[in-house]
């Protein structure tokens, strides 16, 4: 009895002893350009902006970037965004813009010097337009999913067949997007439902007890949004995603930096890329419904 008494004393001991702070270095680098934008079927000014990388323990907004020269070609016509006066970072197409399915858009970016070192640097990306199906109908349905009531949010539609298709989801009420967060997008391919025609398929849920404003009344009109996006993209989402929620240690991969389809063409970087962010261009698809209560 007496060593189980000792055994325990020192456990006792070790565990209320002081910690001491440790102070991790992690040096610094040469700040990167960060782009984030997309270009869709949508009529509207798109908006790419631009900011700079910061360091790991800043407490600070990153850095916009100003004046630098955007531009914008669908292999066809080129055009040049022009710098939100009221926002600085963020470069607008022409309000009545809008993307075409089955073209390529290309962003470059210039007279940036982005690591302060006198060489004005040249950035470019692109993307491919994919087309995305019509949605013939959606509804809303209220419902009990984990034990907690919930909102299913429906759609009816024709999968393509022959090819495979890659989904973005997001809702929208009374005008807010409540998706308003890469985290809440839906996302998926159509590995299960190729060519199939969807009925009354439940594409997302909305969580009232998680989220106030997801709560649905009878008169809300409820929107959502079908996107088709290219699978590096879903990719690049799901990496975001993987990122901000954190990896299980014991069942997690290996870590890596999230995937980016900017690319410094001039001065060329090692790697071939020296940026961060994604540029994208979708289709959109769109339908409402005003939500009624069943009786």
């Amino acid at each position: 009895m007496k060593s189980i008494y000792s055994l325990l004393i020192v456990g006792i001991v070790l565990l209320t002893s002081c910690t001491e702070e440790i102070k991790i270095d992690l040096g610094s680098t040469d700040p990167e350009l960060v782009v984030e934008g997309a270009i869709t079927t949508d009529t509207l000014a798109h908006i790419i902006t631009l900011k700079k990388t910061a360091f790991y323990f800043s407490n600070q907004q990153a850095e916009c970037v100003t004046g630098a020269t955007v531009t914008l070609s669908d292999g066809t016509n080129e055009i040049i965004l022009t710098e939100d006066p009221l926002q600085n970072g963020s470069y607008l197409t022409p309000a009545n813009y809008y993307g075409v399915a089955g073209r390529t858009y290309t962003l470059n970016i210039s007279n940036v010097d982005i690591n302060n070192d006198s060489t004005k640097e040249i950035y470019t990306s692109s993307c491919y337009l994919n087309n995305v199906p019509r949605i013939d109908s959606m509804s809303v349905e209220k419902k009990q999913v984990f034990y907690q009531n919930a909102f299913a949010v429906r759609i009816s539609m024709q999968d393509p067949a022959n090819e495979t298709n890659y989904y973005l989801f997001r809702n929208w009420k009374n005008g807010v997007c409540l998706s308003d967060s890469i985290d809440e997008w839906g996302i998926t391919d159509d590995q299960f439902f190729n060519g199939k025609y969807l009925k009354n398929e439940s594409v997302m849920y909305l969580f009232p007890k998680e989220k106030p404003d997801e709560n649905v009344t009878p008169g809300d009109t409820i929107k959502v949004e079908m996107c088709g996006i290219t699978k590096d993209y879903l990719s690049y989402i799901n990496e975001v995603v993987d990122e901000y929620r954190g990896r299980n240690p014991l069942f997690g991969g290996q870590p890596a930096n999230i995937r980016t389809n900017i690319k410094r063409a001039f001065p060329l970087s090692q790697d071939g890329k020296g940026a961060r962010g994604y540029f994208a261009a979708y289709s959109v698809a769109w339908k409402q419904t005003i939500y009624k209560e069943k009786q």
